[in-house]
């Protein structure tokens, strides 16, 4: 997938809109996780093909596996009460999915487990019930029907889809542990991106996620940051005519700031 021609000029920031099909390559998310071990005291091992990342604590674990690019997914974040017990939850990242959704999940893990590690592996003090999402009525359409519920946006090339461990609904991902599915299938495209959360996954990742997708603003991003020619032709690419401040000084990738003022809060189990 090469890149979008109109994208080499370094230093100069773009904003993509819409978020969700601001797609980034595996690579990108490799490099994303090399950046994050070095940010954290999270520890790296290296083979062949792979890369794996492992908490302080040892019982969450991150691994990129250039091998999957393509036939399932690449990157897996997976929790275990310890080295040697069955995984506990569980996140899969395939296909394109945009850099500032993977670093989302990345940062909120990250601090999360260190501020309270019970909670994100064992689900302690997790509240039960409903999860809000923020979501504008303009871009996204809710639907809840045949034991599945979410959001759907309005050119229907992305969605966000629940669908509870007691759902009559086929598995989601062909998994039935899967209760949660985030994904861009422009239909001129494929399937282009998704990420998926089993039962017992912090609902806090999901939301982190879910927010950074549903938010209807344009992506802000550095035009040298690659993105892949094939997604150019669905999306809106405004070249912004100075240079931004980035929120943060992590990887080449942001956002606008964010508002505290949703058009509507509709809430999904």
């Amino acid at each position: 997938m090469p890149n979008a021609p109109d994208q080499e000029r370094p230093g100069e920031k773009i904003l993509i809109s819409p978020r969700y099909l601001a797609a980034s390559l595996p690579t990108d998310h490799q490099q994303l996780l090399d950046v994050f071990t070095q940010e954290t005291s999270w520890s790296a091992h290296t083979d062949a093909s792979s890369l794996t990342v492992t908490s302080p604590c040892r019982r969450i674990t991150i691994r990129h596996d250039r091998a999957d690019v393509g036939r399932g997914p690449h990157m897996v974040i997976s929790a275990r009460t310890d080295e040697e017990a069955a995984e506990r939850w569980r996140v899969d990242i395939g296909g394109f999915a945009p850099i500032e959704c993977v670093a989302r999940l990345l940062s909120t893990l990250a601090g999360e487990l260190a501020t309270d590690p019970d909670h994100v592996v064992y689900g302690i003090g997790a509240e039960p019930g409903l999860l809000e999402l923020y979501v504008d009525a303009d871009s996204w359409n809710h639907f809840d029907a045949f034991g599945l519920s979410g959001f759907i946006s309005h050119d229907g090339h992305a969605a966000v889809v629940n669908r509870p461990m007691d759902s009559p609904a086929p598995p989601l991902h062909a998994d039935a542990s899967v209760t949660w599915h985030v994904a861009a299938s422009p239909e001129d495209l494929g399937h282009l991106w998704d990420i998926s959360f089993t039962d017992k996954t912090p609902p806090l990742l999901l939301h982190a996620v879910a927010a950074e997708t549903l938010d209807p603003r344009p992506t802000l991003r550095s035009a040298a940051f690659p993105f892949p020619a094939v997604v150019a032709p669905l999306v809106n690419i405004e070249h912004l005519s100075s240079p931004s401040q980035r929120p943060t000084a992590r990887p080449p990738h942001g956002g606008p700031p964010r508002s505290t003022d949703p058009k509507r809060t509709p809430k999904a189990r």
